[in-house]
């Protein structure tokens, strides 16, 4: 009972917040306020983030060095406040993941294990408070209308945990589907329990939009979220046409939940939990890798955490919802998936980033067609198309696209098509060259 109440708190807190604040100098000012304050508790308990303070003082955090995941798992035992220790996180993780059975917790503290898709294995650490923050957050931000109406969740992950389950009452029925299962094999499941909310990767959702009657599954109020990858806007035209509604979207990582698409289709950052500095990818300022501080997660801190991630920057309009949490227009993809092609003078080494890849491939295949790009040398592309189709076209919309970027066409090779297992995490671009290159 007392779990539910506070969930309920922290769903009415979270829904306050989001549109409570009168402009964006109060809010940043009051996250500045809260940012200290919840770093001074950590530095408390942190033996690693207790040397920051002591070193450079909570006053001036935003001159703390940024971190990142291989140095939050390198100095694991220090970082966290729980005394948890990564030999005996990492063994209970594993075990769940063989075992499929992921409801122990370490020492109260649930443990999870990330896809490792950056190149580093992660662990993520919550205690039951901050289930309780996520779960009364994210109910917050995804659900439209009143609380009290019944809801019927279906979840389709690599992984079940109990913060999903925190949210399972009478009233939200919550029903995981192991993405390890084949979906064929789900579907009439699905259907029995005809969902209110539907969540799934966006591959997923895709290929569940082509099952018969996909448009009358969901029940109202019939909410559709993106999890876990990039949506693409061919995708999303597959998905609403299957479905026949527009899906939102979720950014979560294993750094915690970031952000999420407000009623009026746009994504917001979370600021009532999280700090976001902006590291610039391009002079313009179009895309930008973000650093997150959260001043609410407590067992395994984040403070200047730099993210691997590629976000596109919006035009900064005021949202019709009326918040002032920032918006922004994607995510693009991981930092490390941007393809690499020198300059045509060759005096310099032009960045492609994955959008301009996957639209440049768009408009050379036909409509559906699902495709991987790899770059293991800077002067070669090899594509592969999960069905028959021409490489000139694709041959030419590259070719459009590095001359207008200033770039040297690479050469474009075709490889056999090798379709990701659906729990895998989906990289459509990436690049693959070897660090010692030049």
């Amino acid at each position: 009972m007392i779990e539910r109440l506070s969930i309920l708190w922290h769903y009415f807190a979270a829904r306050r917040a989001f549109t409570g604040w009168a402009d964006r100098t109060e809010l940043t000012a009051w996250q500045e306020r809260q940012a200290r304050r919840h770093l001074e508790r950590v530095a408390d308990r942190s033996p690693y983030f207790g040397k920051l303070r002591d070193h450079l003082g909570t006053d001036h955090w935003r001159d703390w060095p940024t971190t990142n995941k291989a140095e939050m798992m390198t100095h694991f035992d220090d970082w966290n406040t729980a005394g948890v220790r990564l030999d005996e996180a990492f063994q209970m993780a594993i075990e769940a993941e063989r075992t499929r059975d992921f409801t122990p917790t370490l020492q109260g503290v649930t443990v999870g294990l990330s896809s490792g898709t950056s190149g580093t294995r992660g662990l993520f650490l919550a205690c039951a408070a901050e289930r309780r923050l996520w779960a009364g957050t994210l109910l917050a931000r995804v659900l439209r209308g009143t609380l009290l109406r019944e809801h019927r969740a279906a979840l389709f992950l690599r992984a079940d945990s109990p913060l999903y389950q925190t949210i399972g009452s009478k009233r939200f029925r919550f029903e995981f589907f192991d993405l390890m299962q084949p979906l064929e094999d789900q579907w009439l499941r699905l259907q029995a329990l005809r969902p209110t909310i539907l969540a799934a990767p966006p591959g997923v959702l895709k290929r569940l939009a082509t099952f018969p009657n996909a448009d009358r599954l969901l029940a109202p109020p019939a909410i559709l979220l993106s999890v876990a990858d990039v949506l693409e806007d061919s995708e999303r035209e597959q998905i609403k046409q299957g479905f026949q509604f527009d899906p939102g979207q979720i950014y979560q990582a294993t750094e915690g939940f970031l952000g999420a698409t407000c009623p009026h289709g746009r994504l917001h950052w979370n600021e009532d939990a999280v700090i976001i500095e902006k590291e610039w990818l391009d002079a313009a300022r179009t895309r930008f890798t973000p650093i997150i501080t959260d001043f609410r997660r407590f067992t395994q801190p984040i403070a200047r955490y730099r993210l691997n991630d590629v976000i596109i920057a919006d035009d900064g309009a005021a949202c019709p919802c009326g918040s002032v949490f920032e918006t922004f227009a994607a995510i693009e993809g991981r930092c490390d998936d941007a393809l690499q092609l020198p300059a045509l003078d060759r005096s310099a080494v032009v960045t492609v980033f994955p959008d301009f890849v996957r639209r440049a491939i768009i408009l050379a295949v036909p409509a559906g067609m699902d495709y991987t790009v790899t770059q293991p040398s800077l002067s070669e592309w090899c594509l592969a198309l999960s069905e028959d189709a021409p490489l000139e076209p694709v041959q030419r919309e590259v070719k459009d696209l590095c001359l207008r970027l200033g770039a040297s066409p690479p050469t474009l090779t075709r490889v056999p098509w090798t379709p990701a297992a659906l729990h895998a995490k989906r990289r459509r671009v990436r690049c693959e060259i070897p660090s010692s290159s030049p």
